[in-house]
Parts: structure tokens; C-alpha cells; sequence
């Protein structure tokens, strides 16, 4: 298994994107964001993902992704030190060109995996951006925490040398991570709910 820095580098990267995305979807303000499922309703009356899944933030999450994966391989092929901490072989993945192509993947499919969670949630009548009551609303915690570390870790080994315990180690750290980086959001009011 690969050593605790190296993993942390990887989620580093993930965690400015995040962020960074957060942040670029709140500097649009009170004005109105085209959902991703455009407001429609199913048979069962209830919206597809809901409002706060939208396509500024998809695009966004893709490009802002894609950049912050371009910083870590300017970093890794400048300073050897970071190169040491860094699984991904920016020398072999032609930087800077396909090092775009990867993180907009890695972006992709952070979005995407968080898109059936959302599609569960309005089902059962949780709110966008809530979890829930009790039981249930304490698995949709861990899996809010989750569903887009699980998305970016499928994606990984097309660019990067992680095993499977890396990939264990990865959802469970990266999840618990995620939490605590949706807490210090909430605490900058860039989310709407903590954790």
C-alpha cells in the first residue's frame, strides 16, 4: 500500500477542486442555475436530482478538476519532493496535455457519481443538500461523504499507480476527509448544511 502522504496528496488535489468548485457555483449569487434535470418531474411527482445539482457546478467540477490536476503536475515536474509524494507519473502521461484530459475525467466522474445519491434522495423526500432524520439520514451522511471519492477512485488507475488497497484506503480516508472539509465549508458558509 502506498504511504499516507502519497494518498493525502491525491485527495489534496480532489479537495481544491471541490472546494474551488463550491466556491466558483456560490459567486453566481441569488442568480438562478439551470438544473441538470431541467425541473422535470417523474411519474412518481418528485424531481429527477433537484436544484442543487446544476450544470454550472458539473462543468464547473470537470474544469476546475482539470486544473488543479495541472498545478499538481507542474509542482510534481518541478520539485522533486512533491514528485516523490505523487502516484501519478506526470512524465509518462505526456504533461501538460493529457494531464487535462485526466483531471476533466477525474472531474467527470466526481459528478457523475454523485448524481444516483441525489436520485435516491428526492425519492424518499429528502430535501437537496439534507440528509435526513435519524437512521437514514445518518446513511446518507456517509454516503453524501462517499459517492464522489468512490467516482474519482473507479477513474484513477487509468492515470495514476494505486492497488487495491490504495483504492480501500482512498474511499475511507478521502470519505472521512470530504466530511471534514464539508464541515469547514459550512463553517464559511459556502454550504448550506454541515457535513
Amino acid at each position: 500500500m502506498s504511504s499516507m502522504p502519497q494518498l493525502l496528496f491525491l485527495i489534496a488535489i480532489l479537495v481544491c477542486a471541490g472546494a474551488s468548485n463550491m466556491a466558483f457555483v456560490k459567486s453566481f449569487g441569488s442568480a438562478p442555475l439551470r438544473p441538470i434535470d431541467g425541473g422535470i418531474l417523474l411519474g412518481d411527482g418528485k424531481r429527477l436530482f433537484g436544484n442543487n445539482k446544476t450544470w454550472v457546478g458539473f462543468f464547473g467540477m470537470i474544469a476546475i478538476t482539470a486544473i488543479w490536476l495541472a498545478i499538481a503536475g507542474w509542482l510534481a515536474t518541478n520539485f522533486p519532493a512533491v514528485d516523490h509524494l505523487s502516484l501519478t507519473r506526470f512524465d509518462e502521461l505526456n504533461f501538460p496535455f493529457n494531464v487535462w484530459f485526466f483531471g476533466a475525467l477525474w472531474g467527470l466522474a466526481y459528478v457523475l457519481a454523485e448524481l444516483p445519491n441525489s436520485y435516491l434522495k428526492r425519492r424518499i423526500d429528502i430535501l437537496p443538500g439534507r440528509n435526513g432524520e435519524g437512521l437514514r439520514g445518518r446513511m446518507f451522511l456517509v454516503l453524501d461523504q462517499a459517492d464522489s471519492v468512490i467516482g474519482c477512485v473507479i477513474v484513477m488507475p487509468l492515470f495514476c499507480s494505486i492497488t487495491v488497497w490504495d483504492a480501500f484506503a482512498l474511499v475511507v480516508l478521502g470519505s472521512f476527509v470530504h466530511y471534514l472539509t464539508n464541515l469547514g465549508l459550512y463553517a464559511v458558509r459556502l454550504k448550506n448544511q454541515a457535513g
